[in-house]
């Protein structure tokens, strides 16, 4: 019996380990067409309005200040796990509302980029 009791207590932590799922940061990058830096900026915020309508994180929304190279906009979102990301990305798929706003950013924007991030906790 102590035998049992201590191969379970050995690996407990193996199993929990196995269980959790790490959080992941979701960073879009912006990058304006001439003339079009603040159009950019104004309309990611509206983008994240339009996803708190649709009982969706709002994200952050940061504008550069610095001159150098780079993205003008990012919008980043923390998830609790990749799964929690695919339901977002379904919701917003199914709406038509966020589908005309990356149209219109589509004709603001030279370039896109998305990177996802593990979080270590």
């Amino acid at each position: 019996m102590r035998t049992i009791f201590l191969l379970v207590i050995g690996f407990s932590p193996i199993l929990l380990f196995a269980q959790v799922q790490k959080s992941i940061l979701v960073q879009n990058s912006y990058y304006p067409k001439a003339g079009k830096a603040e159009e950019v900026y104004q309309w990611r915020l509206h983008a994240s309005e339009v996803r708190a309508k649709l009982g969706l994180p709002k994200g952050r929304v940061l504008k550069k200040i610095s001159n150098n190279e780079g993205p003008y906009v990012l919008w980043i979102c923390e998830y609790s796990s990749l799964e929690a990301r695919e339901k977002d990305v379904k919701l917003i798929d199914q709406s038509e509302e966020f589908k005309k706003v990356q149209e219109h950013m589509g004709t603001l924007i030279e370039k896109f980029e998305r990177f996802i991030w593990e979080i270590e906790e």
